[in-house]
């Protein structure tokens, strides 16, 4: 079995103690206004407090000490989840990951064809030209 070093701070464990009361979705700026860990900067994305609160929650997520499962939505906020709502978020996030990497593998195929002559009745070039030619000034 694993052990796990305590790579959290204190500051990450109060906020781990915060999502644990919370029974709803709670937006960034809300939790920088409830706990006041971060500042008083709500409205600013790009604050120090709001760096430092997505630094704490990705910490949280990818601790080993930590065993809940903490999800993240843009629209609705930041949760520790339930059983079925995992399994919901976990089901979009891999539907995400399979559509990239289907478009990454059409992609490729694309780029695999450069060059290569094909069958065409005077409507196209006979030669894939899969890549942008860089422009000679000469």
């Amino acid at each position: 079995m694993k052990t796990f070093e305590n790579d959290l701070t204190s500051r990450q464990y109060d906020l781990y103690e915060y999502l644990k009361e919370q029974e709803t979705y709670k937006h960034l700026s809300e939790i920088i206004a409830e706990t006041g860990m971060y500042g008083n900067d709500t409205e600013t994305h790009n604050s120090k407090g709001s760096r430092a609160l997505r630094k704490d929650l990705r910490a949280l997520k990818s601790s080993g000490i930590i065993q809940t499962t903490i999800i993240s939505n843009t629209k609705k906020g930041v949760k520790i989840a339930t059983k079925v709502e995992y399994q919901t978020h976990a089901k979009r996030k891999w539907n995400a990951i399979i559509r990239t990497i289907n478009l990454q593998k059409l992609q490729d195929t694309k780029a695999g064809l450069d060059q290569q002559l094909r069958l065409v009745f005077n409507q196209e070039k006979g030669i894939i030209e899969a890549f942008k030619n860089p422009e000679v000034n000469a």
